[in-house]
């Protein structure tokens, strides 16, 4: 009996990738499902763009098999490869018009002028600009022609599209909106997608699965509720979101609850542990900003009280951005309530911080 092994719109196995001595991808292994939307996050120079790029064909791995449908890719040119990508920068035609920019790839396919303005129509009004055709790109804003960027992606009707940080040019609102945009299309299209970003909220807004990339390796990949509420190391946890960093040791274990000793003498506790610790071990306590809340009286609904002083509050429009000075540590927390200027000196002279202890993840202290 013969068993056939599951094709993959995209596998990597073992890729690696370097210039001249540096290595800047390094054992990266990752299968993509038909339809997934992946992203790949990190911070500048971890390799997210180098990896795309060996995916499109524009540069060619040192080791390791790619493959496409079960195809292996390496050596295979990039317009043998049916995908559509797009770019950071727009990378459209100035001396052509909308309509001439979105159908050059089906030119290059030799599709009939029939088929071809019926296809250029259908993409305008899935990017909800049906009336641009006849317009050339200066006569639009940046995120039209990023639009139109994408639109000219999807008319050959590729089987993978690549998305190279297309948000990075945008201004907040126009990205935001685009953002909503792309996952839009996405459900609508259902094409396999791979989106490259160092913005943690477009990667855990848009994406099926996240793959988090440190120095050209690979931290961690899953869900973005995986990504955030169990990350496989410290990386991880410190680079999606923003947490509470509390060094200290391990002072009692039950089952999956423990008692931790700061630096700085306070005690946390915390529960519902997956990882394995032992009394007078190094570890490191974190805790998000908005599992914290502030009150004027201990709680008795949280396992962990801390007295401090309020330093800053910060209206950002749906919460306000405390700093709390709690011994020799600050911590930072998010309150969905607008602290007005009386209530922030009366907690400047006194307040209380309160979370649970399911609401804390013990790491081990990582070395080198």
């Amino acid at each position: 009996m013969s068993f056939l092994a599951k094709v993959y719109d995209v596998e990597l196995r073992n890729i690696m990738k370097k210039f001249q001595n540096n290595v800047v991808v390094q054992d990266f292994n990752l299968q993509v499902e038909q339809g997934e939307f992946v992203s790949f996050l990190g911070p500048s120079g971890c390799g997210k763009t180098t990896t795309l790029n060996m995916i499109a064909g524009f540069l060619e791995p040192d080791g390791g098999d790619l493959l496409i449908k079960g195809q292996r890719m390496n050596g295979v040119p990039p317009y043998k490869r049916e995908l559509g990508m797009v770019f950071q920068t727009y990378s459209l035609f100035p001396h052509m018009t909308v309509a001439e920019n979105i159908a050059y790839g089906l030119k290059l396919r030799k599709v009939n002028k029939a088929e071809m303005k019926e296809r250029v129509d259908r993409v305008l009004s899935l990017v909800k600009l049906p009336n641009v055709a006849d317009r050339y790109p200066k006569q639009l804003s940046g995120g039209q022609r990023q639009r139109i960027a994408i639109a000219r992606a999807l008319v050959i009707e590729p089987s993978l599209l690549l998305l190279d940080e297309p948000l990075s040019n945008l201004d907040a609102k126009l990205r935001e909106e685009l953002r909503d945009e792309l996952k839009r299309l996405h459900h609508e299209i259902g094409v396999t997608t791979i989106f490259v970003t160092h913005d943690q909220e477009e990667a855990l807004s848009l994406s099926d699965r996240i793959v988090v990339l440190n120095h050209g390796f690979v931290e961690q990949i899953g869900t973005p509720l995986e990504i955030y509420n169990e990350p496989a190391s410290e990386f991880v946890h410190t680079f999606i979101g923003k947490t509470n960093r509390l060094e200290g040791e391990v002072v009692e274990v039950n089952g999956d609850r423990l008692t931790v000793r700061t630096n700085e003498g306070l005690l946390i506790h915390a529960a519902k542990q997956t990882r394995k610790f032992a009394p007078n071990q190094k570890v490191i306590a974190f805790v998000r900003p908005e599992k914290i809340q502030l009150s004027a009286t201990e709680s008795n609904e949280a396992e962990n009280n801390v007295k401090g002083e309020l330093q800053i509050a910060s209206f950002l429009g749906s919460y306000t951005e405390c700093e709390v000075k709690v011994g020799g540590n600050t911590l930072s927390v998010k309150v969905q309530k607008l602290i007005d200027k009386a209530t922030e000196q009366e907690a400047a002279k006194g307040i209380v911080c309160y979370w649970k202890a399911e609401d804390v993840l013990i790491m081990p202290t990582e070395r080198g």
